[in-house]
């Protein structure tokens, strides 16, 4: 068996992949921590996937509406994303739902939230 530099070998002997987080400067963020490890892989995929801004939010946005880890809050409302290199903004969200963080290597700053949901009346 090659021995691979991103494989390791747990006590069962399955192969677990070792994954890289990118480097990043966090502004805000009141997230769980292994829920804002998610949100900086899902970036980085982005980023590398996509070339506008405005497609890099599409796909976070979607992965995280679609992900039940990313939604535990059942009738909250939805993921906002904004992706950019200088904006400002002022907006309502979710307790424990908010990051605010710079990619330096790709050279934009993210902002994910969850809105508040909408309450009948």
């Amino acid at each position: 068996m090659a021995d691979d530099d991103d494989d390791d070998e747990d006590a069962t002997g399955q192969v677990a992949k070792t994954i890289v987080l990118p480097a990043f400067f966090t502004r805000k963020c009141d997230l769980r921590e292994d829920l804002f490890n998610k949100i900086l892989i899902l970036s980085s995929e982005g980023i590398k996937k996509h070339k506008l801004q405005k497609d890099i939010a599409g796909h976070i946005k979607q992965s995280l509406d679609t992900d039940a880890e990313m939604n535990e809050l059942i009738g909250k409302g939805p993921w906002q994303v904004i992706v950019g290199r200088s904006f400002a903004h002022a907006f309502t969200h979710e307790a424990m739902h908010v990051a605010f963080f710079d990619l330096p290597e790709f050279q934009e700053t993210i902002l994910i939230y969850k809105s508040l949901g909408v309450q009948s009346v």
